[in-house]
């Protein structure tokens, strides 16, 4: 029974690993540093695995590392049709879900290279395998 329970607890295992790192960005290849701050002033930690920094918490910033503010969208019809950048917070609620889960961009907000703080970037897909 113990390695039942173990094998069902194994998806929402790898469901978190995954969740911590889906909003992440990744550092260019600069001396690692144990923190970085976005454009809002939010502190992030820094986790190095293997040869590669990360950030071990999801982005929350609401603008971009230009300066410029990303729109934030409430509406759920609004949201599934954007063709435009856009940010909004898990069940409109960055009181009790912000610090937890960070903002939830748009692909239109990603695709900008603007999104994460200066010297930073979205991973790309061979980062993410080399992850």
């Amino acid at each position: 029974m113990k390695l039942l329970s173990k094998l069902n607890f194994c998806p929402y295992l790898i469901l978190g690993v995954y969740f911590i790192f889906a909003t992440g960005c990744k550092k260019e290849n600069n001396p690692p540093e144990t923190t970085v701050i976005d454009i809002d002033g939010n502190e992030y930690n820094t986790i190095i695995i293997g040869s590669q920094t990360w950030m071990a918490e999801n982005l929350k910033t609401t603008k971009y590392n230009d300066g410029s503010a990303i729109p934030l969208i409430t509406n759920d019809a609004e949201w599934n049709f954007m063709a435009t950048p856009a940010y909004c917070w898990y069940n409109n609620d960055k009181t009790s879900f912000g610090n937890t889960y960070g903002a939830m961009y748009n692909w239109h907000a990603v695709n900008t290279g603007k999104l994460c703080p200066a010297g930073w970037h979205v991973p790309t897909d061979a980062e993410w395998t080399a992850l």
